[in-house]
């Protein structure tokens, strides 16, 4: 496959008139007047930007489904008084046109892998891999259903060879998990080498339960346990004291922050800049569309960027540098991905159409992209393949129709 005379960013500037060889699911070469020996039809690149594909760090996909459905709740009440009841009632047939539903979604904003948590995550994988994103996949973990722990290994055995589908381990968080669950989950993960996904330090409340109960905070509660470490998405992160920080900075555990869900759920605000001048890899994640209400990562990047100039009472508090490195180099990191425009990387990334109102006149495309951008993704590409070219996506009407009957049949 061969994207003929495309721009590009290079430090942060705006570089066009590049080819883009792509074989066998990987970046061959990138520059000019290149060749494409495969017989494939060229994509025209012209007036559109290349750009890595966007990792969504933190989702629960298949929740696409429930979006709308439990609106202007706190936390705990709208997961004990909506979610989780509808949850009971969830079947795979629901879990897999939630999760079809979801990645439509992602790939219309550019995102080319998900991490995930949720039920069935056989189901997850299956119907991912069948729409072509690459995703990190673990089943959710809870002590309220304990029969969840003893399917964490076999999903790992059955996937782990998967060129899209990367399984994990995902146990809820330190609420809702015994401290015997959660060694379990980490004696599984460091057997299989995997990524432990874990809701941490969301509210206020979770935070002051912990020091009147144990003497510590999550972050320290995990810590003593062994939990901490570069293999670890910790997901909100936003009772954080500056001790906190500096904990997971130094065992090189990986933060993901979901300002709009937080915002949403008046969860509060992530202490992003202590983080990062703590030294914690710090990455973006939408939340699932239940709390959110989408799945873009644009949004993402500018209320993530305003808030923080708001809690720390200066416009110079965030840059849009430093939070496009979040959801590129800092997601990029923490999953161990070679992504990027160069040579050898993975092939996943998306064209933007440079030709909208919102990212005219040309100035700082850096900047465009994280305070400007209202759509405009044209195509994505995951591991070589097409998976939207155009703004056409195969399938989409019967994914639309699908969701909406498994809705409605969840609901009645």
């Amino acid at each position: 496959m061969l994207i003929k005379d495309v721009s590009l960013l290079h430090s942060g500037q705006l570089v066009s008139g590049r080819d883009i060889l792509i074989e066998e699911g990987r970046i061959a070469r990138v520059g000019r007047g290149l060749k494409d020996e495969s017989g494939d039809e060229a994509i025209d690149g012209h007036g559109k930007l290349a750009i890595p594909g966007l990792i969504n760090c933190h989702t629960h996909l298949a929740m696409t489904l429930l979006r709308g459905y439990a609106d202007d709740m706190e936390l705990m009440p709208w997961l004990q008084e909506k979610i989780w009841p509808l949850e009971a009632r969830l079947t795979e047939e629901d879990i897999r046109w939630g999760v079809k539903l979801g990645c439509l979604e992602q790939i219309r904003h550019g995102i080319t892998c998900y991490n995930d948590m949720y039920y069935h995550p056989d189901t997850t994988a299956q119907a991912t891999r069948e729409m072509g994103l690459r995703a990190f996949i673990s089943g959710v973990v809870f002590d309220m259903k304990p029969e969840l722990l003893g399917q964490v290994e076999p999903f790992i055995r059955r996937w782990k060879s998967d060129p899209l589908i990367t399984p994990a381990v995902g146990p809820h968080a330190a609420y809702t998990c015994s401290e015997e669950t959660l060694l379990k989950a980490k004696e599984i993960a460091d057997r299989h080498n995997c990524m432990i996904h874990i809701h941490l330090s969301e509210t206020r409340s979770e935070v002051d339960g912990f020091l009147l109960s144990k003497g510590m905070s999550p972050v320290e509660y995990l810590d003593s346990l062994g939990l901490l470490g570069p293999r670890l998405a910790a997901v909100h992160c936003v009772w954080l004291s500056p001790e906190d920080c500096f904990l997971l900075a130094e065992r090189g555990a990986n933060a993901v922050t979901c300002p709009v869900s937080n915002l949403k759920l008046t969860s509060g605000i992530a202490p992003l800049n202590v983080m990062l001048q703590a030294g914690v890899n710090v990455c973006l994640g939408t939340d699932g569309a239940s709390s959110n209400n989408n799945l873009n990562l644009f949004q993402e990047m500018k209320v993530g960027a305003i808030t923080q100039k708001n809690a720390y009472h200066t416009p110079a508090a965030f840059t849009a540098d430093q939070i496009w490195g979040m959801a590129t180099e800092n997601a990029r990191q923490a999953f161990r991905l070679d992504l990027g425009l160069h040579q050898g990387a993975l092939a996943d990334l998306s064209l933007i159409d440079l030709k909208k109102p919102w990212l005219c006149p040309q100035s700082n495309m850096v900047s465009h992209l994280v305070y400007s951008m209202s759509g405009g993704v044209d195509s994505t590409i995951v591991n070589g393949k097409v998976l939207m070219n155009g703004g056409i996506i195969p399938g989409e009407k019967e994914i639309l129709e699908r969701a909406q009957e498994r809705f409605l049949h969840l609901t009645s």
